[in-house]
């Protein structure tokens, strides 16, 4: 059995934990994780209730909510507090016996090195983010680009898309893993209400995730009082003042078409009372972990035709790629899927069937696990 330690910065309940959630509590009897994190949260009740090991080690809040774009005087000291952060991992991971380190977002990528590289272990970097602009100032994504190609033993890419963006050398050993679903597919199937067309948007409120895109569309809907759309989600990483933006449209332009639904604890059980998922990303998403959600849930999708959604939707056959940051494009698009239910039933059918056949955990574990074993035989 390997014991491996699982790092991230944040526990709190957003797309990357979700993910690692997933694994964790799926990945079998071959893996003993130990997971270390920065703070409390959802995801480290969460685990512990499955009887995973957790340790909270505090790092200081000004470094662990600090914005990813934020090259200042700031950051020197910023930096020094990471590195420090790492060292003081170190003695755990040589305590734990571990066999490798597998770091789940950038910042605990940065810590993880000196933390593994101190242990004498090696080093797996998950990446979950597009490395390049607009989600990251060219700088930085010039840097995390360098870094990887230096300093982890391997790279786990979310997406092809993810991966590409890194720029590797061919030398670099990497792992292409979607962030599956691990729940049963289809069970929301017959729960749906035929008097309104329910759109849903999942995601943190945050601007390039595209919320305001979906108002300036639902402007078009707000005399068709079937059509309502729903957005779930609340703001996350400092995005409080972008949330204030949101109520504020909603109400200047009375939107009454419009919910504001915060953090929804069941996604499932929204999503089977939706008719149409939507996914309005204005920059490249790295995967698009809920859109698989969705399709197995039997919802056919409307998402931005780049990044990571590109390979999840088949258009035409699960739902539209549309380009992003268009409100009148997505507004066609969402009165195309409510003139044409005939074609929404077979999409949900072939999502839920793409789901089945790309995008189940089972096959998420099996590849990590045959990952964590090649790269360790290699080293």
């Amino acid at each position: 059995m390997l014991r491996v330690a699982y790092i991230d910065h944040t526990a709190k309940w957003s797309g990357g934990e979700v993910a690692l959630f997933n694994i964790l509590t799926n990945i079998g009897e071959q893996i003993d994780p130990l997971v270390i994190l920065a703070e409390e949260g959802v995801l480290a009740e969460r685990l512990k209730e499955k009887g995973i090991d957790v340790r909270i080690i505090p790092l200081d809040e000004s470094v662990r909510s600090r914005g990813r774009n934020a090259v200042n005087l700031g950051a020197p000291g910023a930096l020094f507090k990471l590195l420090a952060y790492g060292r003081k991992l170190a003695p755990l991971l040589k305590q734990e016996k571990v066999d490798c380190v597998h770091t789940n977002s950038l910042k605990s990528a940065l810590y993880g090195t000196i933390a593994a590289k101190k242990a004498g272990v090696p080093l797996i970097w998950h990446i979950r983010d597009h490395i390049g602009a607009p989600y990251l100032k060219p700088v930085v994504a010039k840097a995390i680009r360098l870094l990887s190609r230096l300093l982890p033993n391997g790279v786990i890419a979310n997406s092809h898309s993810t991966l590409n963006a890194l720029e590797l050398p061919r030398s670099k050993k990497t792992l292409v893993v979607y962030s599956a679903f691990a729940k049963a597919i289809g069970g929301g199937i017959g729960k749906r209400d035929q008097k309104d067309f329910n759109v849903l948007l999942v995601g943190r409120l945050a601007h390039w995730k595209g919320q305001h895109i979906v108002l300036e569309a639902a402007k078009k809907f707000s005399q068709d009082g079937r059509v309502k759309f729903w957005l779930a989600g609340d703001a996350l990483f400092g995005e409080e003042e972008y949330k204030k933006e949101l109520v504020q449209k909603i109400e200047q332009d009375g939107l009454t078409n419009v919910s504001l639904l915060g953090h929804v604890e069941d996604i499932q059980g929204i999503m089977n009372t939706a008719d149409l998922l939507i996914h309005t990303s204005i920059t490249p998403e790295p995967f698009g972990q809920v859109i698989v959600e969705g399709m197995a849930a039997g919802l056919p999708v409307i998402a931005s035709n780049e990044g990571g959604p590109v390979e999840i939707v088949i258009p035409g056959e699960t739902g539209m790629l549309i380009q992003p940051g268009d409100p009148d494009l997505l507004a066609e698009s969402i009165t195309w899927m409510l003139e044409h239910p005939e074609e929404r039933r077979k999409m949900a059918d072939n999502g839920m069937k793409r789901v089945k056949e790309h995008f189940v955990i089972e096959n998420t574990v099996r590849d990590i696990v045959d990952y964590y074993k090649g790269l360790l035989a290699s080293t």
